[in-house]
């Protein structure tokens, strides 16, 4: 088993994925620079790329996405949350890498808040 080069941060988010023309909806399970885990109803094949935009309080993300690996079955039977899509992400605006690195510094805080330092 190969390690990640990158630490995975859970955070559920909304992302529209766009593909062809076609739209779908999305949550992401967890993210990273590089990549992300989308949960969705759909499953896109392997090397399959698509744009997404990523919602994050009042920031909106874009990014292209590969598909490097899928799974028809994220939930227990039952769930609404059938296919899983593992995405390396290979372009995205820098706003991305930015809120990424708050995010994973102050994993609690809601997205998009900041923490102020202050000056004693």
């Amino acid at each position: 088993m190969t390690k990640r080069k990158e630490k995975r941060i859970n955070k559920s988010l909304l992302v529209n994925i766009s593909q062809n023309g076609f739209e779908r909806m999305g949550v992401t399970v967890n993210i990273s620079r590089r990549g992300m885990l989308i949960a969705t109803t759909e499953i896109f094949p392997v090397q399959s790329e698509f744009k997404i935009l990523l919602a994050a309080a009042d920031d909106i993300y874009s990014l292209t996405g590969l598909v490097v690996w899928n799974t028809d079955r994220m939930s227990p039977p039952g769930e609404n949350v059938p296919a899983g899509l593992g995405v390396r992400i290979k372009r995205s605006d820098r706003g991305y890498a930015r809120f990424i690195r708050t995010t994973a510094s102050h994993p609690l805080l809601p997205p998009g808040e900041r923490v102020e330092k202050t000056v004693s």
